[in-house]
């Protein structure tokens, strides 16, 4: 065998002889032809010997075969096309030159060598290999891919455009354009979430950038079952419009370079991108339960105290979550420099360790604890990274004494990761949530532009320049997580959870799933969460969550508000069909028994739903293990199981929750209407105290008072500093954080009637109108409005002081009303909300009710009335559904019986899985299947033996087996077995 480096020069000699006969031009740049990296395949035969490279070619058209496919040259640009299994396919082009020889950082699959048919006609070249043709049109060199069988999959509208480029550094790049023809009929999903209500893209334009709300995966995938994998790291565009589909990346390498996916369903795509880009390791089962989580748990006694409450209330827990700052915090107004050092705050976390043991041993609940990748000057962490250049020189935002560290280096990854073990892994802490992995710099966390200039300003990593991997932080710093996890001798055998705010391409592989961001409160944010969550899903990452609740709450009163607590209801509901439940924010508190007091009813929907959660956990848990072992997905968007029902391609806000369940979370009010922001006081029912138009305005700085800075009128009460009336910082303050403002004078009422007066604020605030303290809202919060009612005439005058301070962050304050005309119309709005919802059932089977029983035929819409602790949730006819008993946590009663159920009018299938819940072992065959299939016609059940075993495996359970009724009238009929692993059919009565 020739050593590996020595093969690989010897390929590139042998690749550039082969070149040259076709024409000069091919022979500039042999390494760009690739495998997983932008490199020259190497074509062996079985004894490990250099093939020879064989080149065909006709007149005015070259091409040559490599290993896995071919290379061809044509106006001025050379074209790679490369098999990488069934229905996979490779295309790259440049023009002559790759800037870059970096390995893929997505692409984990290299070519196949399979049998390829070439054939060449006078206009095109035709590759046939397994699972597609590839027609390559000789004049233009554009592709056109198509099945076997000659049915046309997508084609490149126009030759590649790429235009010579060159990033900050100096080094040469291509900004690059590929066009695609689409068909009328297809629906475009996937390339992930964008804070919008839509899923389909046709007509759509995306602007590819992640920020704090924003999670970029460059995969799309068409009804018409194919996928496009873009691969490249910078700033993208799609767009979709009359001249076709194009992608654009500002800095791209190698070139174009993309993946075509075929499949015979969507699902079949999907596990084509996981066979390029990797498998999704087992979650632990935890991972499946109730992560309690809010911004923040502030000492090490409140943790437990929190989880003691879940445990008396009986209400399931899986995992409590430690948000940040346990680290330290601020002294005398100042952040200290211990930021994310992964060590405890002694003061407020004093037996860390010991924490955690009781957490374990006496609640049965898991640690999450939060990490960022902005590292505190003053940390241990910090020092070792500086040491070796791994640190970038732009402060973080929230503390001004903390750098991001280079996760681009491996070294950088393995320190990261060692103080990560020390200080976290090694006192028993189980699973890491990576924060702001966007990656998060300056505070402007939701606007693209200003994000990707952040990231930008960071200059160069240890691969390059940032433009160039603008998008992949989240990427790399999973990545040391897991491989360091999985390297670590103690921690091998644990399986590694991560939740991080961003995602990318491949991150599934590294154990690591991507939640929605910080979302603000409110019906079209949750009616965004469910076509955000689709799309993440159908761009081939099986896991995703979200901040059920909305992380910022703007409501007055907060969890008070009658109006607030009917959304988290509904919030909460979509939650529990989420891959990972979660519930978690700031503002309020969002502990369940919180509602118990203030609304029992909203206590006892937020109460059903999660038990109903914990007893789908065997269902659950089977399809992590379908999405590990087949590629599949949990969370589906309607296109994946009903391609062919073009009424359904648009429906955004209904899904598909595994083979069995139709959720349609309810997305408006139907009790309590929602308040839209009160209107600002107009300019002209302001005075000052002796008249004059505006109100009295002093600045201070301090967030006490502490220091005047300036005196001015203010004739408009609404600021959002920085801009209008004041395009930079007030006169006499250094900066936009750390100072307080006082408002006086007073408001002139517009009308006869109740006016409600308050404040739209972030951060705190007061309002004392006549003297009266009628707002208090001093604390640091998101924006959110209070206020207070009064009766008052036409023209009456009411003296009011604002005081008002601003600590870090958002920066806004708005006097704000709502008139007696306005609050009239609030109310005639309230009598006109609708408790009933129709929900589109897809055609082609029938479906059940989950709630009444009660079946409905596909292809029409159900409609009814929906109590605070129901909501849309329908059950197709022939699935099989096994759900465990009610448990307090994951590992409660491991034997306890299942009821299996059974919704009959169609054939089903299900395939029960089980292991230890906590290994990898699973990955060395020591996990459990057992085959469930229903006979529809001969209403029999057919349980099949049980394949495998692993240690601690429950040998005997029984099975309950419940069929249940399919006409009005009809009683369910049940079966109650012993199953000891053999195999058992089960036949019931017509």
């Amino acid at each position: 065998m020739i050593h590996s480096t020595i093969r690989r020069m010897l390929a590139w000699a042998l690749a550039g002889v082969a070149l040259a006969a076709a024409g000069p031009a091919l022979a500039r740049e042999p390494s760009a032809i690739g495998q997983s990296a932008h490199e020259l395949p190497v074509a062996l035969d079985a004894a490990g010997q250099l093939k020879q490279l064989v080149v065909e070619s006709r007149a005015g058209f070259g091409w040559l075969r490599v290993a896995g496919g071919v290379q061809f040259q044509t106006g001025g640009m050379t074209k790679n096309v490369l098999f990488y299994g069934s229905g996979i396919v490779r295309v790259s082009a440049h023009k002559g030159e790759s800037h870059t020889r970096q390995p893929s950082l997505v692409v984990v699959a290299s070519p196949q060598e399979s049998q390829l048919d070439v054939e060449e006609s006078a206009d095109a070249l035709t590759i046939a290999g397994a699972g597609l043709r590839v027609i390559v049109d000789k004049s233009t060199g554009t592709v056109a891919f198509q099945r076997l069988d000659g049915t046309p999959l997508v084609r490149e509208q126009d030759a590649p455009v790429l235009t010579p480029a060159a990033e900050p550094s100096g080094t040469e790049t291509y900004a690059v354009e590929q066009r695609f023809a689409l068909t009328p009929d297809e629906s475009l999903y996937g390339l992930g979430q964008y804070n919008e209500p839509y899923m389909d893209y046709r007509g759509r334009d995306v602007l590819m950038v992640q920020t704090n709300i924003g999670i970029v995966v460059p995969f799309m995938v068409s009804t018409r079952r194919y996928g496009l994998l873009w691969d490249t790291y910078s700033k993208m565009t799609f767009s979709d419009g009359p001249r076709g589909a194009v992608f654009r990346a500002e800095n791209a390498p190698a070139g174009v370079d993309y993946y075509l996916v075929a499949g015979d369903t969507m699902d079949g795509v999907i596990a084509g991108y996981r066979h390029l880009t990797g498998a999704a390791p087992m979650f632990p089962k935890y991972a499946f339960g109730l992560f309690m989580s809010k911004e923040r748990y502030a000492t090490q006694q409140r943790l437990l105290e929190v989880v003691r409450r879940f445990r008396r209330e009986r209400f399931p827990l899986d995992v409590i979550v430690q948000d940040w700052q346990y680290w330290g915090g601020q002294k005398d107004g100042q952040w200290d420099g211990n930021w994310s050092g992964m060590i405890w705050d002694p003061e407020r976390y004093p037996d860390p360790a010991g924490m955690v043991r009781t957490l374990h041993e006496d609640l049965h609940t898991r640690l999450m604890v939060s990490i960022w990748p902005s590292v505190g000057n003053d940390t241990a962490l910090a020092g070792e990274l500086d040491a070796r250049g791994l640190r970038f020189e732009p402060l973080h935002w929230i503390s001004g004494r903390a750098r991001i560290y280079d996760a681009f280096s491996d070294e950088g990854r393995a320190i990261y990761f060692k103080h990560a073990k020390k200080g976290l892994f090694d006192i028993g802490v189980d699973a890491l949530w990576m924060d702001g992995t966007e990656v998060e710099v300056g505070g402007a966390a939701h606007d693209p532009a200003e994000v990707e200039a952040d990231i930008k300003r960071l200059g160069r990593n240890a691969m390059g320049d940032f433009g160039r991997y603008l998008n992949i932080y989240s990427l790399l710093t999973t990545r040391g997580i897991y491989e360091g996890h999985r390297a670590s001798a103690d921690l091998a055998d644990r399986r590694v959870f991560t939740l991080t705010r961003s995602a990318w391409a491949g991150q599934q592989r590294h154990a690591a799933l991507p939640w929605s961001g910080d979302t603000t409160a409110g019906w079209a944010a949750l009616r965004a969460q469910i076509a955000g969550g689709l799309n993440v899903s159908m761009a081939g990452l099986p896991y995703w969550t979200q901040d059920v609740g909305g992380f910022f709450v703007n409501a007055p009163g907060g969890e008070r508000d009658p109006a607030y607590r009917e959304l988290f209801a509904r919030w909460n509901q979509f939650g529990v069909f989420n891959p990972v439940y979660r519930i978690h924010g700031t503002s309020i508190e969002r502990e369940p028994w919180v509602f118990k007091a203030l609304e029992p009813e909203v206590y006892r929907s937020i109460r059903r739903a999660a038990e109903l959660r914990y007893r789908l956990l065997p269902y659950i848990y089977s399809l992590a293990w379908a999405s590990t072992h087949d590629g599949y997905t949990m969370m589906r968007g309607l296109a994946m199981d009903f391609p062919d029902q073009p009424a359904l391609r648009r429906v955004d806000d209904t899904y598909m929750f595994g083979p069995a369940f139709l959720v349609q979370p309810i997305t408006r009010p139907m009790f309590h209407a929602e308040l839209p922001p009160p209107p600002t006081v107009p300019a002209a029912q302001l005075r000052t105290s002796d008249g004059r138009p505006g109100l009295e305005l002093e600045y201070y700085r301090g967030t006490e008072f502490e220091e005047f800075a300036s005196r001015t009128i203010d004739t408009q009460a609404e600021h959002h500093w920085p801009g209008p009336p004041l395009d930079g910082v007030p006169p006499g303050l250094a900066g936009l954080q750390n100072f307080s403002a006082r408002w006086r004078g007073q408001i002139i009422a517009a009308e006869d009637g109740e006016h409600e007066i308050g404040v739209e604020g972030d951060d705190g605030f007061r309002v004392w109108l006549d003297d009266e303290l009628v707002v208090d809202e001093w604390k640091e919060s998101g924006a959110r409005f209070a206020g207070a009612r009064m009766l008052l005439r036409k023209g009456q005058a009411v003296r009011v002081r604002i005081d008002y301070f601003q600590k870090g962050g958002g920066r806004s304050m708005r006097l704000a009303w709502r008139t007696p005309g306005e609050r009239h119309a609030l109310e005639e709005h309230q009598r006109q909300l609708d408790p009933r919802q129709a929900t589109l059932l897809p055609a082609g089977t029938d479906w059940y009710d989950f709630w009444t029983g009660q079946r409905h035929a596909g292809g029409a819409s159900a409609a009814r009335r929906y109590a605070i602790d129901e909501f849309p949730l329908f059950v197709r006819a022939g699935s099989i559904v096994p759900l465990g008993p009610l448990v307090q946590h994951v590992d409660e009663k491991p034997d306890a019986p299942y009821e299996v159920r059974i919704y009959p009018g169609a054939d089903g299938r299900f395939t029960l899985y089980d292991d230890d819940g906590e290994t990898y072992a699973y990955e060395n065959g020591e996990y459990a299947t057992v085959a469930l299939a229903w006979d529809d016609a001969r209403r029999a059940l057919r349980i099949g033996a049980r394949k495998g075993s692993f240690p601690g495996m429950v040998g005997q359970r029984t099975l309950n087996v419940r069929l249940m009724p399919s006409a009005p009238g009809d009683r369910a009929q049940i079966r109650t077995v012993r199953f000891h692993g053999e195999p058992i059919e089960l036949q019931f009565t017509p």
